[in-house]
């Protein structure tokens, strides 16, 4: 069964809605193999012609290189599938495992906070983690700051752990994390993914994994969120978001936890509030997306286009104001600054060689630096090409 499952990655395309589409109305990854054989226009013209290039066999080939790496797929059939996922609109169709898939069927706590930790926050951190003992299995990242400290905590205080990869498990993200993910392994935990093993990180899976980090669990701790924070996109998906009490309401870095609580979340001072958050959690069960508090500000609308030429009322249309100098971003580094100024002085969009040879910055550096950038609309990438936004 599990290659009927690969056929589909390959064939439509990992995470692509279709997949939940098809196994919703055959009932089987086999089924929707064999409907797709007599009818290979059920996925639309597009999805159809690759799909009709895409073989079992090449399937077959996959799950031998898979199990060669000693990772498990966990499809929606088996049981450590975990329910609360197949409750979304497009579950993963297939959890790639590396480790203890044992965690997967223990009381799963998400815990997740912005990457520009701040001081009081890295002090809650131990208190939290001190108090949860084996009762709960950590789900979260291992994304710099708030995540990554708490997997040192959970370690050092024999608290399961499970990461959930923006990429595939024989990938690295974040740069530098090798080395404590093989710790937590080594540990008893688990790195979990709906990507194919080589599959890279990019910004659309960044987003599709805060649906599975805030999904699997029916509660959400939030350490800390500022207004734009990625934890806040985590803490939608979850039945039950509590936030850690920032200790000054006025900082920048907490006003995502400020406006979360003024939209209805709880917050959290101790054990008792998760335990009593599962409670309301089962209570609740599945709220409609009106029932949710709204964790994040939506989007401003775009300013409509100018009027085309030849139709403003030239008595009444006001002077077009100077040009002046593009106004520079904030950035979170002097490199990402200087990488992006290289980027934006060209003509052209730069490929990542072209970049190296401008900046003299190493492959790695340069491929951490522009998805950085990238995930902060700073920068677009098209086929590989990087120009500024």
């Amino acid at each position: 069964m599990e290659k009927y499952y690969l056929w589909l990655l390959l064939a439509v395309g990992e995470g692509a809605p279709e997949i939940s589409q098809l196994l919703k109305n055959t009932g089987s990854a086999e089924a929707a193999y064999e409907a797709f054989r007599g009818n290979t226009a059920l996925l639309g013209p597009e999805i159809s012609e690759h799909a009709s290039r895409t073989t079992l066999e090449s399937a077959e080939k996959l799950l031998a290189e898979i199990g060669k790496l000693g990772i498990k797929m966990i499809t929606q059939d088996s049981p450590y599938y975990p329910e609360l996922l197949k409750e979304q609109e497009s579950p993963p169709c297939v959890l790639f495992a590396y480790g203890n898939t044992e965690l997967l069927k223990n009381k799963l706590l998400t815990i997740v906070g912005s990457r520009n930790i701040t001081g009081y926050t890295q002090s809650a951190i131990p208190r939290v983690m001190n108090g949860l003992g084996t009762r709960y299995t950590i789900v979260s990242s291992l994304s710099e700051g708030c995540d990554q400290l708490t997997c040192l905590n959970a370690l050092k205080y024999g608290v399961p752990f499970i990461e959930v990869l923006p990429c595939g498990i024989t990938q690295t993200y974040p740069k530098g994390s090798r080395t404590l993910r093989r710790f937590l392994v080594q540990n008893g935990g688990l790195l979990i993914t709906e990507c194919l093993p080589k599959t890279r990180a990019s910004n659309a899976l960044f987003l599709r994994r805060s649906r599975i980090i805030g999904g699997i669990s029916a509660v959400t701790l939030v350490l800390q969120a500022g207004a734009e924070s990625g934890a806040l996109a985590t803490a939608e998906y979850s039945r039950a978001p509590v936030f850690l009490p920032p200790n000054d309401v006025f900082r920048s870095e907490y006003a995502g936890t400020v406006s979360a609580v003024r939209a209805g979340c709880k917050m959290y001072y101790g054990l008792k509030d998760i335990e009593t958050a599962f409670i309301r959690a089962k209570e609740q069960g599945k709220e409609t997306e009106s029932d949710k508090p709204k964790l994040r500000s939506r989007p401003q609308p775009k300013p409509k286009s100018p009027e085309p030429a030849g139709k403003t009322d030239k008595k009444t249309a006001p002077a077009e104001p100077p040009k002046s100098a593009p106004e520079e971003p904030d950035f979170e580094s002097e490199k990402h600054r200087a990488l992006y100024l290289a980027i934006r002085e060209l003509d052209h969009p730069a490929s990542t060689e072209e970049l190296i040879g401008i900046t003299g910055l190493d492959a790695a550096d340069i491929a951490e630096l522009l998805l950085d950038l990238e995930l902060a609309d700073k920068i677009v990438n098209k086929y590989n090409r990087y120009s500024v936004t």
